[in-house]
């Protein structure tokens, strides 16, 4: 699903998706996640979203200042912020460092 995300509402969806746990979790991690194996599947979506490849489109070198504003105001660019801050601060307030590779 996520490694063809060349229509716009799909990165829409995601965005939503990425800003509605960044907000809901900004205090503290809910309960439920923190039982189990619950926040494995969310740790692997966020790096599967920091891992994706940058559209060609947003790669292309230019000079022109308009146009490098409209690439780096691109959603693709907001999805993977909000990702690393999600995962900077799950592993900053929850992380155990021996286990951490």
């Amino acid at each position: 699903m996520i490694q063809k995300m060349d229509n716009h509402d799909s990165l829409q969806l995601l965005h939503l998706v990425c800003k509605v746990f960044y907000v809901s979790n900004q205090l503290q991690v809910c309960p439920y996640l923190m039982e189990g194996d619950n926040l494995d599947p969310w740790m692997g979506l966020f790096k599967t979203i920091l891992d994706m490849q940058c559209p060609p489109e947003l790669c292309s070198h230019t000079t022109v200042t308009s146009e490098m504003v409209a690439k780096d105001k691109h959603i693709f660019w907001k999805i993977k912020g909000i990702a690393a801050k999600i995962t900077y601060r799950i592993f900053i307030k929850y992380s155990n460092p021996t286990i951490v590779e």
